[in-house]
């Protein structure tokens, strides 16, 4: 169990990660049936999705707590049962106020509990800093590798069975994993590996949270998370229906989704293996490049036959979309590691929050204000750009300071 146990911890938090994000992250494919079903603008309904994006960074500090006053057994049930409850309540809604309740706010919290904190919490105990790239890039990956399956399920019964009954088989699906939790050694899992333990303890408490938020790298950590988040969460949300009003086949443009899903975990382990060889700061402007490449391709894309741009953004933004998560959640534990981790990681996470839950509803407010897609795009690219130059530059200076 001692070689073995460490990599099947990873996959644990790959698959509270598909539990969470990867369910939330449908929500792309519930737009349009969400829209007629309570007669709503698409600023209110992406709101919804802003509110879970917001929870997912912002109760990050909750989690923290959580889990250093009662361990990562509670912090693990207490966030799937939220999710549980999120997709059942969400599907038994009667008003739009009870989904951004459900949703939104649950389901946030679910994801915040089952995501960055619990990670790079766990893997951390279990992986030296040199291996730690991959393995948190390997958890992150959940939500993209997930949506291989999540996407298409959602899109057959929401064609076939109706939004709710989705909701409803999905909180069945997470339901699943409670009773598993319950019986995992704890205890075990929670002291790590023996050979890490004794350096952990030699390398001191680390920075304090005053000290942290003082210096440049936090904010540089914090703003890199905001901005990205803008400049993925602006677009993503609408891209389902961007390319049905174009004129794609919903079965064609949900199967080219879930592609995305399958490139962006494959993009996560790919460029956290290219900043573990220490190629940090390089690792971390080709993600960009490629995320902004790939929204100039989906602008680009004016009909059912624009295959090639389709494809070229599936390719360029499914597989760099969610690399700078573990990419962020390396440096940060790397700077950071000590006995204030968990509440400096979780004031970090509040960027990601703040940024995906502007990004989310400013990107819908900007498609009903101007009646297209050029300003959301804008937008998104802008963000993207100056969140490239933020985490360039503490990926340089780690490089520096491991010379």
């Amino acid at each position: 169990m001692g070689s073995a146990l460490p990599w099947a911890l990873v996959a644990l938090c790959f698959a509270l990660g598909v539990a969470s994000r990867a369910i939330s992250d449908t929500f792309v494919l519930f737009v349009p049936a969400l829209q007629g079903a309570f007669d709503a603008n698409r600023g209110s309904v992406t709101l919804i999705y802003s509110f879970a994006l917001l929870l997912g960074g912002t109760a990050a500090p909750i989690a923290g707590w959580i889990l250093d006053r009662f361990g990562l057994r509670t912090l693990t049930i207490v966030g799937v049962s939220a999710t549980v409850l999120a997709t059942a309540i969400g599907s038994q809604a009667t008003q739009l106020w009870h989904l951004y309740v459900s949703l939104g706010v649950l389901m946030g919290f679910g994801a915040a509990s089952l995501s960055g904190v619990l990670s790079s919490s766990l893997i951390g105990r279990w992986f030296p800093p040199h291996r730690l790239g991959v393995p948190l890039g390997i958890a992150w990956s959940a939500a993209g590798v997930g949506a291989m399956v999540t996407f298409p399920v959602a899109q057959h019964l929401i064609a076939t069975e109706g939004w709710r009954h989705a909701y409803l088989v999905f909180a069945g699906v997470s339901a699943v994993l409670i009773p598993v939790l319950l019986f995992l050694p704890w205890r075990r899992i929670e002291r790590g590996a023996p050979g890490l333990a004794p350096a952990r303890a030699a390398a001191g408490p680390g920075p304090t949270v005053g000290e942290a938020v003082r210096d440049w790298p936090f904010w540089a950590l914090t703003s890199s998370f905001a901005l990205t988040s803008v400049g993925i969460f602006s677009l993503v949300p609408q891209a389902m229906v961007y390319l049905l009003e174009r004129g794609i086949d919903g079965a064609y443009a949900a199967k080219a989704l879930a592609v995305a899903g399958l490139l962006t975990p494959l993009g996560m382990v790919g460029f956290s293996w290219l900043a573990d060889r220490g190629g940090r700061r390089r690792a971390a402007i080709l993600a960009y490049g490629c995320s902004i490449a790939g929204v100039g391709a989906l602008a680009l894309v004016r009909g059912p036959g624009d295959d090639a741009f389709l494809w070229l953004y599936v390719l360029l933004f499914g597989g760099s979309m969610g690399s700078r998560g573990p990419m962020i959640s390396t440096l940060a534990t790397l700077r950071y590691r000590g006995a204030h981790f968990g509440k400096i990681y979780g004031l970090i996470a509040i960027g990601m929050g703040l940024g995906g839950f502007f990004g989310a509803w400013i990107g819908g407010v900007l498609h009903d204000l101007t009646g297209g897609y050029a300003a959301v795009m804008v937008l998104s690219v802008t963000a993207l750009a100056v969140a490239a130059a933020s985490l360039g530059s503490e990926a340089g200076a780690r490089e520096r300071l491991s010379r």
